[in-house]
């Protein structure tokens, strides 16, 4: 018998009475169950994202679709007051509904100068709160027709949310 197992089995002898320790990490290293329970928590947060993902993907798609639709209906009506600025004033204006029903935004190139971009409903959607648009094409719309624009506190109340006991429809 080589020494190593001798000592191996005097040790093992001595250590049926005194507690067994347990074997020490490195320092930061996740224990077995930390690992498992990582593991599972990371697969969690990947299948979270990969449907919060989809989701934004499935509202941008759904929002533009919408405003493609609003764009049809009321195409004549829109192109009868157009190019229509709905951000920014006449001379620095910021989003354009043109005659075509087409957008152009207002972007910086990477030298510094700004230029109105064509831009699809589809971009738009991504670029611009949807319903902060429809309330610019409303107000728009609204004032070519003499009315009033409606606070936006009117608009949420017509929507039973709003916090403004207040407001009137």
């Amino acid at each position: 018998m080589g020494l190593r197992s001798a000592l191996g089995k005097a040790r093992k002898k001595r250590s049926t009475a005194a507690p067994k320790k347990v074997a020490a990490t490195k320092k930061g290293a996740p224990t077995r169950a930390q690992s498992t329970r990582s593991d599972a928590l990371t697969r969690s947060l990947v299948v979270a994202a990969e449907t919060a993902g989809s989701e934004r993907l499935l509202a941008v798609d759904q929002a533009a679709d919408r405003l493609n639709r609003f764009l049809r209906e009321h195409r004549a009506i829109l192109i009868s007051i157009s190019p229509i600025i709905l951000a920014g004033t006449k001379k620095d204006p910021q989003l354009i509904l043109e005659r075509d029903g087409s957008f152009r935004v207002r972007s910086t190139s990477g030298r510094g100068k700004s230029i109105l971009e064509r831009v699809r409903p589809a971009e738009l959607v991504e670029l611009w709160v949807i319903a902060d648009l429809y309330e610019r094409i409303e107000a728009a719309l609204r004032g070519a027709a003499g009315l009033a624009t409606r606070p936006t506190g009117a608009v949420v109340a017509g929507i039973g949310v709003a916090g403004d006991r207040g407001a009137k429809v």
